[in-house]
């Protein structure tokens, strides 16, 4: 379910993103969330469309719709992939051209890290995992390095997380809706919300939370937790 993908020479923070995906193509890539470390983009390419040669920073991509794509790199190479809809991936910088060969809109959430001024370095979370880790049974370790760890949530219905603690800067991006409530520890139960797909940030390291999660809806609730380490 998850890797790190496009993997190749870094070319250091003093090149400029004269090709930026959101300015080449505006009508496809469309930035849903923006701080000083952060950018959010969702990306949505039409069959058979193309995307114009572009800068690709340091990223965590999460696919909402399989992707089956041509790439036309600058040296000149091009190649074909196919990526599935749930394998969320780390990707080191780019710059490529882009065409969705499938019959469907590809669609997906594009995590850009601006603080990656190095290539990624891969870890394994330690055992047993320190408490900063969300070590619950619905919450699965994807992946991490040192800008960023990844979950992937999905609580079935009528199913409810363990207590688990947050207490870093999030970028949580909700490939599911549903019938959602919360219970922080010591405290009762919320009532219920109806949380709609789509992308939010919290700040969690400026006020740390112990809580659990119920899906209260009749179908699997999912999400894609992106902590940001720096």
């Amino acid at each position: 379910m998850h890797a790190f993908l496009g993997l190749m020479a870094f070319s250091g923070p003093s090149e400029a993103w004269s090709q930026d995906l959101v300015t080449v193509a505006p009508d496809a890539a469309k930035v849903e969330y923006e701080d000083a470390r952060v950018r959010v983009v969702r990306l949505r390419i039409a069959p058979n469309a193309s995307l114009p040669m572009h800068d690709r920073p340091s990223r965590v991509v999460i696919p909402l719709t399989p992707n089956d794509v041509r790439i036309s790199r600058a040296d000149g190479t091009v190649s074909t992939t196919r990526t599935a809809a749930d394998r969320v991936a780390w990707s080191e910088p780019t710059r490529r051209a882009v065409t969705n060969l499938a019959s469907a809109t590809l669609e997906n959430i594009i995590v850009e890290l601006k603080t990656a001024s190095a290539p990624a370095t891969a870890s394994r979370p330690p055992v047993p995992p320190p408490p900063e880790y969300l070590a619950e049974s619905r919450h699965h370790w994807l992946f991490e390095n040192q800008y960023a760890r990844v979950y992937d949530v999905r609580i079935p219905p009528g199913e409810t997380t363990e207590f688990h603690r947050h207490a870093y800067d999030v970028v949580v991006v909700r490939v599911s809706g549903g019938l959602v409530a919360s219970q922080m520890e010591g405290e009762p139960w919320g009532k219920a919300e109806r949380i709609l797909p789509g992308v939010a940030f919290s700040a969690d390291s400026k006020k740390p939370f112990v809580h659990r999660v119920r899906n209260d809806g009749t179908a699997e609730y999912r999400a894609v937790l992106v902590q940001l380490l720096r």
